[in-house]
């Protein structure tokens, strides 16, 4: 059975590519594609410039990881596709979280990003 809440298929992430919006930082790349769905997936692509399979892993590990935890702020109806840059090899799991909360705010796809930005406020001057 097919999980409904990843992107799969490669048309899914060409779509994201072409058609949606793309937000950055030195950790990630993020493309964000408005659906119209009441669903939220993610897709994550960590690319052999990152290094061996244990890096990659290891970054498409705390990219779930931080989505996991930031999804319940985030809206829903949008395909997110996360690719680990070469930098994202070298995080903790907090620092991950923040570079992801960081594009999602810039994406404008949280939920209350008024009461979000007041609360990490000072983790975003860093970035």
């Amino acid at each position: 059975m097919q999980d409904p809440e990843k992107l799969k298929k490669r048309w899914e992430f060409q779509r994201a590519y072409q058609s949606g919006s793309k937000y950055w930082n030195r950790y990630f790349v993020i493309y964000v594609f408005h659906t119209h769905f009441n669903n939220l997936r993610l897709g994550i692509t960590v690319s052999k410039k990152v290094g061996k399979s244990v890096q990659r892993n290891r970054v498409k590990r705390l990219i779930r990881e931080s989505f996991r935890q930031l999804r319940p702020r985030v809206k829903t109806e949008y395909d997110i596709v996360v690719v680990g840059r070469t930098e994202a090899c070298r995080l903790t799991c907090q620092a991950a979280k923040d570079g992801l909360f960081h594009l999602f705010r810039k994406a404008s796809i949280l939920n209350n990003p008024a009461r979000d930005s007041l609360r990490q406020g000072r983790n975003d001057s860093s970035q």
